[in-house]
């Protein structure tokens, strides 16, 4: 009895342990990615808005270039936070058939992507990173997001730069245009082939949205879906109308392996220690931009096929007891590759590591030499930024300058 109570006793400790150090490395992920946020938007991204003031197609290719290299190493380096401090273990499944993921590289290289995905969680985005690194397509991303995380401060403004397409959802037909107009402009201006992500569900995979999609679907005399949620099919249609005509459509499904089984991942979650222990993204297929006709087609049949998969991958979970993921069905048929393990993405990784240790080591130079004039300068950067933002943003300054001066 003794010597089962001294096991018990220590169980109870290690896990306690495991659950503090998870805890403590999810905070320090956390603070790791605000901080990067903060100092790669106060010094190199703030002063890059003064090239739009010049009404010319070289001075938003100067523009977007430098912006691009910027995007590339801060997402690279939040990868390195995700996979290696916070521990999320990320991996790729690319259909052999394709020629896995060597084969879709080559199909991608030098066309625009659109890229679409189920929507399950809302931090789905995050890790749609270490998918656009594992295809050398990371600077390029431009992602479909809400208004109001153009307004967060470091974050928001850094997208702004980045050149993401931010929705009201208040107004059907101005968001129409706004996807069909950020879709052509980011795919005839110079610079690196554009890779736009767009959730066709328009929303995250909550319990209410996915009783409305429920509804829907039995009034509509649609398949009831557990797993996804119907797809909304005019934004998809007004990228797909907007995209020069080489574009190609990459078909994408992410799945969790669950901190907690039945615990879906959240921001809470993923920062105070309890994130998903892995991530799964298939590619599914790359196929030709469908035409505007043709694209309710295309998702249906896309979103049909994601929810079977994403059923017999959670289905397990659902049984008593409950059992580990089916990752064998859903990644049928795929080369799987965990992220760290993809030829060059290493390398990526770790210079864009150094690029923000340098930049870090400057930063803080500047503050400790000049203390008040940096605080001064703080105060600056975030007065200008959100009034910029107010105004229209840098999205709305570069549309300005291509009206002015178009390709």
């Amino acid at each position: 009895m003794p010597t089962t109570r001294f096991s018990s006793a220590k169980a109870w400790v290690s896990k306690q342990a495991m659950a503090v150090t998870s805890a403590l490395c999810s905070g320090v992920g956390a603070g790791l990615l605000i901080h990067t946020a903060v100092v790669a938007y106060l010094y190199p991204l703030f002063f890059a808005p003064v090239l739009l003031l010049v009404p010319s197609r070289r001075t938003r290719a100067m523009f977007r270039s430098y912006c691009q290299f910027w995007q590339d190493m801060w997402m690279a380096s939040s990868c390195v936070v995700l996979e290696y401090v916070i521990g999320v273990r990320l991996f790729i499944h690319s259909p052999t058939a394709l020629k896995g993921l060597r084969g879709i590289k080559t199909m991608c290289n030098g066309h625009d992507v659109i890229l679409i995905k189920n929507h399950r969680t809302r931090i789905d985005w995050m890790f749609t990173w270490g998918l656009c690194l594992a295809l050398d397509r990371l600077g390029s991303l431009k992602i479909v997001m809400k208004d109001s995380l153009k307004k967060v401060p470091f974050f928001g403004w850094a997208m702004q730069h980045f050149g993401f397409t931010f929705l009201s959802r208040k107004n059907r037909d101005h968001d129409l245009a706004t996807l069909k107009w950020s879709s052509s402009y980011q795919s005839h201006e110079p610079g690196s082939r554009m890779t736009m992500l767009i959730f066709p569900e328009g929303t995250d995979l909550s319990s209410s949205n996915l009783e409305k999609s429920k509804a829907f679907a039995t009034k509509a005399g649609l398949p009831v879906y557990r797993e996804v949620l119907h797809p909304k099919i005019a934004g998809l249609g007004a990228v797909v109308a907007g995209a020069s005509t080489p574009t190609l459509m990459l078909d994408a499904t992410i799945a969790y392996v669950e901190h907690t089984p039945g615990l879906r991942p959240n921001e809470s979650g993923l920062f105070c220690g309890k994130p998903p222990r892995e991530v799964h993204i298939r590619i599914e297929d790359v196929t030709k931009k469908p035409t505007e006709e043709e694209v309710k087609e295309y998702c249906q049949k896309a979103f049909a096929l994601k929810e079977q998969r994403l059923h017999s991958f959670y289905s397990p979970l659902r049984e008593d007891p409950p059992q580990p993921p089916n990752l064998a069905a859903f990644a049928a048929d795929c080369e799987p590759l965990a992220l760290r393990r993809i030829d060059g993405t290493a390398c990526h990784m770790f210079v864009s590591c150094l690029t923000f240790a340098a930049l870090n080591a400057g930063a803080a130079v500047l503050w400790m030499r000049y203390p008040m004039h940096s605080l001064v300068y703080l105060g600056i950067a975030c007065l200008t930024s959100t009034t910029l933002t107010c105004c229209g943003g840098i999205d709305g300054l570069e549309k300005w300058n291509s009206r002015i001066a178009p390709a």
